[in-house]
């Protein structure tokens, strides 16, 4: 066996949304209009990718987004308020909390 195949799989992010700040982020997110009309039908998704990446053995960090610093977060480094912008926070989060998992 290989290193790589004693190893767990990665830590993976998962972005997150609070119902009160739904409305909001939809608004934000230039590729909102894609996202459900209620928030119950997005949590009801993202509880499924969730299961579906622990069932696979990762372990899933829910990245909460803030709509008040998440500009500033994009601003910061460069990056869209769109499916980018979420790729590269939740990454960071994961690093953050993980280290490097390369």
């Amino acid at each position: 066996m290989t290193d790589s195949e004693d190893r767990p799989p990665p830590a993976v992010g998962a972005y997150w949304i609070r119902e009160e700040d739904y409305p909001s982020l939809r608004t934000l997110f230039p590729d909102g209009g894609k996202m459900p009309p209620a928030w119950k039908e997005w949590l009801r998704m993202a509880e499924e990718m969730e299961h579906g990446l622990k069932a696979y053995g990762h372990v899933v960090l829910r990245v909460y987004i803030d709509p008040k610093t998440f500009p500033d977060w994009c601003a910061a480094h460069g990056t869209s308020l769109g499916s980018d912008g979420r790729k590269k926070f939740v990454a960071a989060a994961v690093t953050e909390r993980y280290g490097d998992q390369s």
